[in-house]
C-alpha cells in the first residue's frame, strides 16, 4: 500500500493529503516529526528531511519515493488517471495550471511567511503584506469565470496547491498581525467565492479534523514564526 509521510501542521504535506483523498486512493498515513532528521528519516525522504513524502510499492522492483508536494500531486494524477482528474488532459491547459501552481510558491507563499515573521510594524512589514496582496490579486484574476474553483467547476491541482496556505493566511495573519483580506471589489469577492467553496469540501474538511481544535493548534504551532523564528526556507524565493 502507498505510504504518505506527513506532519499535521505542514501546509505542503496537506497538499499531498488532499490529492490522495480526492483521488480516493488507498494509502497509509504516517505522522512524522520532520525536524528529527535522523538517519532513518533522511533515508526515507531521499536526504531532504522534509514532508510530504510518498512511497509507492513497485512489484518486483525498489519502491518509488516521490518528494515535493507539487510533484506528488502530478505523480498521483498521472499514475492513477481515473477521475477525478487533478490536472487537465489538455497539454496547454495543464501547462497553465502548472504555471499557477509554481506562481503560488514564488509570489504568495514566501511573502505570507515574511509578513508573519516580521514582528515590527512599519515599512518592511507593510512591504511584505502588500507584495502578498499583489500575488493574491494576480492569482485571483487568473481564476476561471466559470468557478467556483480555480479552473472552473472542478476542484483540482491549483486549488490543492494553494488552499493550505490560504487557510493559514486567514487564521494566522488575523491572529498574529490583525490582518484581514479585502472584501470589496470583484477580485476579492471572487477570491472569497473560491475560498468558501474549497474549505466546504469534505475532502478539505477531512484534512483539518485532526488534531482536535485544529485552528487553535495551528495558532499555537506557528507562535515561533510570529516572533521571527520557525522554518527558514519557507521565506525563500
Amino acid at each position: 500500500m502507498m505510504k504518505l509521510y506527513s506532519a499535521w501542521y505542514c501546509p505542503f504535506a496537506q497538499r499531498a493529503w488532499l490529492a490522495l483523498i480526492h483521488k480516493a486512493l488507498d494509502f497509509e498515513t504516517i505522522e512524522i516529526d520532520p525536524y528529527d532528521k535522523n538517519e532513518q528519516w533522511l533515508g526515507i525522504s531521499r536526504q531532504t528531511g522534509m514532508v510530504p513524502v510518498v512511497v509507492q510499492p513497485v512489484a518486483g522492483a525498489t519502491d518509488l519515493t516521490v518528494v515535493d508536494s507539487n510533484r506528488i500531486i502530478e505523480f498521483v494524477d498521472n499514475a492513477y488517471p481515473q477521475n477525478p482528474r487533478l490536472l487537465s488532459v489538455d497539454a496547454n491547459e495543464q501547462a497553465e495550471q502548472k504555471y499557477w501552481m509554481d506562481f503560488v510558491g514564488r509570489q504568495i507563499i514566501p511573502y505570507f511567511y515574511r509578513f508573519l515573521k516580521c514582528q515590527d510594524a512599519g515599512s518592511q512589514q507593510d512591504e511584505m503584506r502588500d507584495t502578498m496582496l499583489v500575488g493574491l490579486d494576480n492569482f485571483t484574476q487568473a481564476m476561471s469565470d466559470k468557478g467556483p474553483f480555480f479552473s472552473g467547476q472542478s476542484f483540482g491541482a491549483v486549488d490543492i496547491a494553494f488552499i493550505p496556505f490560504a487557510y493559514r493566511i486567514n487564521i494566522l495573519l488575523h491572529y498574529y498581525r490583525d490582518f484581514k483580506l479585502p472584501t470589496e471589489g470583484v477580485v476579492w469577492q471572487r477570491y472569497q467565492q473560491w475560498f468558501n467553496a474549497v474549505v466546504a469540501l469534505p475532502t478539505f474538511q477531512q484534512t483539518v479534523a485532526t488534531p482536535a481544535n485544529y485552528d487553535e493548534q495551528l495558532i499555537s504551532f506557528y507562535l515561533p514564526y510570529s516572533h521571527g523564528g520557525g522554518q527558514k526556507d519557507v521565506t525563500a524565493l
